[in-house]
């Protein structure tokens, strides 16, 4: 009698869990090119060709989409949502030149206590990327001033908010460019900003509830 082995991640691919993870760590996290971990995995005499790496990678991925999928609930969960755009490069993707860049769309969010992050690919950065990606979704989203995310803004139930560090930096960009011992309203949108800053720094840590009641009473003066 043989026992029976244990549940593969992948069917009919003889590898472990512990061997695929060290795979999607080494290609996603790290960088490495699948030609790099081919070798070092020779060094070790464990022998895999990076065909076949590249195989075990696209059917993890396939098998982690559930995950993929429980996440993006958890991040549809949240009050509010963190959504910015990285640029990346694909050396071969159809129809592009290996120079052009393509885009990594990052959305931060979910219910308190279960913060998660997720990384959605795309060749393409138009404002209908982050309106399908966020398809469903109504409260609150932060983003940079990217005009990418002005279709975001108009669909029904989602509330706009921009990001303050963002906007700062329009200003300090402003102020380098003024005469010497120029003082404008540059300037004082900077200093404006620092004050809001100081509020917020003044009562890091604070309950929700605290900083909320802060804000009304001294941030909101401020911003007007």
């Amino acid at each position: 009698m043989t026992a029976a082995l244990p549940q593969q991640p992948l069917p009919k691919i003889h590898t472990n869990p512990s061997l695929l993870v060290m795979l999607l760590t080494t290609k996603y996290v790290n960088g490495l090119p699948l030609a790099r971990f081919e070798k070092m995995l020779a060094r070790h005499n464990v022998l895999v060709l990076r065909q076949t790496l590249a195989r075990w990678a696209i059917g993890s991925i396939c098998a982690l989409q559930p995950l993929h999928n429980l996440i993006r609930d958890v991040l549809f969960d949240a009050p509010f949502i963190h959504m910015d755009e990285t640029m990346v490069q694909v050396l071969k993707e159809k129809g592009k030149s290996p120079t052009s860049q393509s885009y990594m769309w990052v959305q931060a969010g979910g219910a308190p206590g279960r913060r998660v992050m997720i990384y959605d690919y795309d060749p393409s950065r138009c404002g209908e990327v982050p309106a399908r990606l966020l398809l469903g979704y109504q409260c609150y989203v932060m983003t940079d001033g990217y005009e990418g995310y002005n279709k975001l803004a108009k669909s029904d139930g989602i509330e706009h908010l921009v990001c303050w560090a963002h906007v700062r930096c329009k200003f300090i960009d402003a102020v380098k460019v003024q005469p010497k011992g120029a003082h404008g309203h540059a300037d004082q949108a900077v200093a404006m900003i620092g004050k809001l800053y100081g509020i917020e720094r003044d009562h890091k840590g604070f309950t929700d509830e605290v900083r909320y009641a802060v804000r009304q009473e001294k941030s909101n003066p401020v911003a007007r």
